[in-house]
C-alpha cells in the first residue's frame, strides 16, 4: 500500500473516532437531561408544557454538544494535519511525511513503517470513544433505576400523565390536585376524545361527556352542578365524576375543606350553511324546454349528513292556485364541506305559461343530540312567461304637483334666509344686501309660479303678473285679489256664490292667493337687505301652501248638519270615573346588568387581595352571563385567562372591556354642552 493510501486510511480512522465521540457525548447530554427531568417529575407534578419543553431542551443540547465537538476537531479532514499528527508519534520521520504531502512526492517517505500509523490511529480512536460510551451506559442505568413511567412521561408527554405517577399519596395532600378532564364529544362529530390537565375553563360540544378524574379514594368527594350533587366513583386508585353537558354550568368539586371550580361552556352545533350557486338569479323563460343545471355549496362545523334540491311548482291565477313539490339530487354527504350538482328536466314537469318554479338547496347535518340541523339556501324562481306578457305599454311617471314643488322651494328659501340672518352680524352691508337680493330673486320667481298656478286653474292662460307695461299693480287687499282671480272666469265679483259657505274653487285657491301676497311682502323686505323682517312673511306663505295641499285632498259633497248637544240632559250622566290620578310607570332598570356590574366590581376589588378566589369568582360569573350577555362573558373569560397567566395589563384591559360591554362606551363630546342640555 502506498504512503498516501495509508495516510488516507489513518484519516478515516481518526474521523470515525471523532464522529463517534461527538455523537456519544451528545447522547450523554440528552440522556442526562432526560434523567434529571424524570427525577424532577417523580417528585414534582410537571405540566405537559413543562415536560415538552424539557424534551426539546434535551434534544437541542444533544445537537449542540455533538456539533461543537465536531467543529472543534474539524481539521482531521486535512491530510497535512493528519501527517503532522503522525510526525508527533514517529519522530524518526523528521517531517519527511509532511514534506511529501506538501510537495505531492511520496518518494520522500519510506513505506516500511506505515503499519504503525494505522495501529496508532486505532488506539487513539478507541481511547476517544471509551469515556463517552461509559458515561452513556451510566446514564442508561440511571434511567432504568427511576420509577416506572417517569421516563415515558418525559419521552412522550401527553395530557393525563399526571395521574400515572406511582407511589402513595402524601399525607394531607388534596385529592383534587392533580386533576384531569377527559372530553368525549358526541359520536356524530367524528372527533377523538381529548384529555386536559388541570382544567379550569372547558368548551365542549353540546351532548359531550366530561369525566373529571383525580388520584385517591372517591369517598367524600362530591361534585355540585347547579342544585344537583354528584358523588364520585372509584376506579382502582383513582376517583372520577361524569357530567353530561347540555347547558352552561359550573362544577364545584369538594373534598372536605378543599374546593375546586371547573367552568364548562357548551358549544352549539350550528346548522349547515347552504349557498345556491346555480341558477344565480331569478329568470323568466319563454318556454319550458331542456334542463336547468343546479349547483350548491354546503358546509357545516362538524359534519354533513345529506343534501338535496327542493322545488315547488305553483300554477293558476286569480284566486285559484295549485301547488306541486318534489326533491332532486338527494345524496348522502360526509365531511364538513361539499359541492353537489343536479339537473331539473323541464320535460318531466308539465309546466304551462304563467307557472312558477321555486328552487332551493337544503342540507342536514348528522346531529342526533339536539338536531338534526337543517340549513336552506335562498329561493330562486323560474317563471314561464304568458303570451300576453310580450305586449307592453309605456307609462310616463307622474311628476309632483305644482303645490308640492312650491312647498319645497319656499322651505328652502326660508332656510337660506334664516342662515343669512344668523350670519348678519359678521357680514359687511354690501355682502348682506347682495346675498339678500339673490334670495329675493328666487322668491319673485316662486311667487310668479304660484300666481300662474292660481290663474291657470281659473281658466286664464297667464298669471296675474305680466311682463308688459299694462300689468296691474299688486292687489291692495285679499278681497281685491280674490275678485281679480274670480274675474278670470267671467264670474260675479262676489267670490261667495254658495249660500252655505265658500265656493270649492275659491276655498281651494284662497290659501295659494294668501301665499302669493305674503311672498310679495317677503321679496320687498329681501330687496331692502332685511332677511330677518322677511322671515315672518315667508313662514306665512309656507303655512298657506300647506293649507292649499290639504284643501286639494278634501272632496265635500255637502255641508254636514250641525251637532247640537243638550248639556242639561247629558251633564253628570257618564259612568267613566276618569284616570287623572293614574301615573305612567317609569321604565324598569335592567336588574340583570346591575347585578353583573356589581359582581364584576366586587371581583376586581377581590383580585387585589386573593387572586385564587377572584379566579374562581370570574369562572362562576362567566358561566352565569353566557346566556344573557355573551360579549360580557367573553371579556370575563379573557380576564380570567390573563390573571391565570400573570399578565396584569391584559387582565386590566379585559376588566375594562367587560365593564363597557354592560354600560356601553363612554360618551365623548367635542365641546361643552349648554346648561339646559346638561344631564
Amino acid at each position: 500500500m502506498s504512503v498516501f493510501a495509508r495516510l488516507r486510511m489513518v484519516r478515516v480512522i481518526l474521523g470515525v473516532g471523532i464522529t463517534v465521540r461527538a455523537v456519544a457525548w451528545g447522547i450523554v447530554a440528552a440522556l442526562s437531561l432526560v434523567a434529571g427531568a424524570a427525577i424532577a417529575d417523580a417528585f414534582v407534578d410537571l405540566s405537559v408544557g413543562s415536560r415538552r419543553s424539557l424534551l426539546l431542551i434535551a434534544v437541542a443540547s444533544a445537537v449542540i454538544t455533538a456539533a461543537a465537538l465536531a467543529w472543534r476537531d474539524r481539521r482531521v479532514s486535512s491530510l497535512l494535519r493528519v501527517a503532522l499528527w503522525i510526525e508527533e508519534r514517529e519522530p524518526a520521520l523528521q517531517f519527511a511525511l509532511a514534506s511529501a504531502v506538501e510537495t505531492g512526492d511520496e518518494r520522500l517517505v519510506r513505506a516500511g513503517g506505515s503499519d504503525r500509523w494505522t495501529r496508532s490511529a486505532i488506539r487513539r480512536a478507541l481511547r476517544a470513544v471509551a469515556i463517552p460510551l461509559a458515561a452513556g451506559i451510566a446514564a442508561v442505568v440511571v434511567l432504568f433505576a427511576l420509577p416506572a413511567g417517569a421516563v415515558a412521561r418525559i419521552r412522550s408527554p401527553r395530557a393525563g400523565d399526571a395521574l400515572a405517577r406511582g407511589g402513595p399519596r402524601p399525607p394531607g395532600a388534596s385529592r383534587l390536585s392533580p386533576l384531569i378532564a377527559r372530553l368525549q364529544p358526541p359520536a356524530y362529530t367524528d372527533s377523538a376524545a381529548t384529555t386536559i390537565d388541570d382544567p379550569a375553563d372547558l368548551r365542549v360540544v353540546v351532548g359531550s361527556t366530561v369525566v373529571l378524574e383525580g388520584r385517591g379514594d372517591a369517598a367524600g368527594i362530591v361534585a355540585i352542578t347547579g342544585g344537583d350533587a354528584l358523588a364520585a366513583s372509584s376506579h382502582g386508585d383513582r376517583w372520577s365524576v361524569t357530567v353530561r353537558v347540555s347547558k352552561p354550568l359550573t362544577v364545584r368539586l369538594r373534598d372536605g375543606p378543599d374546593q375546586r371550580l371547573v367552568a364548562i361552556e357548551p358549544i352549539a352545533d350550528n346548522p349547515p350553511t347552504v349557498t345556491l350557486t346555480a341558477p344565480a338569479h331569478d329568470s323568466v323563460l319563454r318556454a319550458a324546454r331542456g334542463r336547468l343545471i343546479l349547483s350548491a355549496d354546503v358546509s357545516d362545523d362538524f359534519g354533513l349528513a345529506s343534501a338535496a334540491f327542493e322545488y315547488i311548482v305553483s300554477s293558476g291565477e286569480g284566486e285559484t292556485f295549485t301547488f306541486k313539490s318534489g326533491t332532486l339530487g338527494a345524496r348522502p354527504l360526509h365531511g364538513a364541506r361539499a359541492t353537489f350538482v343536479a339537473s331539473l328536466p323541464f320535460d318531466s314537469l308539465p309546466l304551462k305559461p304563467g307557472d312558477i318554479v321555486h328552487l332551493r338547496a337544503v342540507a342536514r347535518d348528522a346531529n342526533n343530540v339536539t338536531g338534526p340541523g337543517i340549513g336552506a339556501s335562498e329561493t330562486r324562481t323560474i317563471r314561464i312567461a304568458r303570451a300576453d306578457e310580450y305586449d307592453s305599454v309605456a307609462v310616463d311617471a307622474v311628476p309632483p304637483s305644482e303645490a308640492d314643488k312650491s312647498l319645497i322651494s319656499e322651505r328652502m328659501l326660508i332656510q337660506l334666509a334664516a342662515a343669512l340672518e344668523k350670519r348678519r352680524p359678521s357680514l359687511a352691508r354690501d355682502t348682506l344686501v347682495r346675498e339678500s337680493h339673490s334670495i329675493a330673486v328666487d322668491q319673485k320667481r316662486l311667487r310668479r309660479t304660484v300666481g300662474e298656478i292660481v290663474f291657470s286653474r281659473l281658466g286664464e292662460p297667464t298669471g296675474e303678473e305680466h311682463t308688459d307695461d299694462e300689468s296691474p299693480a299688486r292687489a291692495k287687499s285679499m278681497e281685491e285679489l280674490i275678485a281679480r282671480a274670480d274675474s278670470a272666469t267671467n264670474r260675479s265679483t262676489d267670490p261667495i256664490d254658495f249660500a252655505g259657505g265658500e265656493s270649492p274653487v275659491v276655498a281651494t285657491n284662497k290659501p295659494l292667493l294668501e301665499a302669493y301676497n305674503a311672498m310679495w311682502d317677503a321679496s320687498t323686505e329681501l330687496e331692502l337687505g332685511q332677511p330677518g323682517r322677511a322671515l315672518p312673511h315667508m313662514r306665512l306663505a309656507l303655512a298657506a301652501i300647506q293649507r292649499a295641499r290639504q284643501a286639494e285632498r278634501l272632496y265635500l259633497r255637502g255641508q254636514p248638519p250641525p251637532v247640537v248637544i243638550d248639556l242639561a240632559k247629558v251633564r253628570l250622566t257618564g259612568k267613566d270615573k276618569g284616570g287623572s290620578s293614574a301615573r305612567r310607570p317609569l321604565t324598569a332598570v335592567d336588574s340583570t346588568r346591575v347585578m353583573l356590574t356589581t359582581r364584576l366590581l366586587r371581583i376586581a376589588e377581590l383580585s387585589a387581595r386573593d387572586t385564587r378566589a377572584a379566579l374562581d369568582s370570574l369562572l362562576v360569573l362567566r358561566i352565569a352571563a353566557l346566556s344573557v350577555e355573551p360579549a360580557f362573558a367573553t371579556a370575563v373569560g379573557d380576564a380570567a385567562t390573563a390573571m391565570r397567566s400573570g399578565n396584569g395589563v391584559r387582565a386590566t384591559t379585559a376588566f375594562v372591556r367587560a365593564r363597557r360591554a354592560l354600560a356601553g362606551a363612554p360618551a365623548a363630546r367635542d365641546s361643552l354642552s349648554r346648561w339646559g342640555l346638561m344631564p
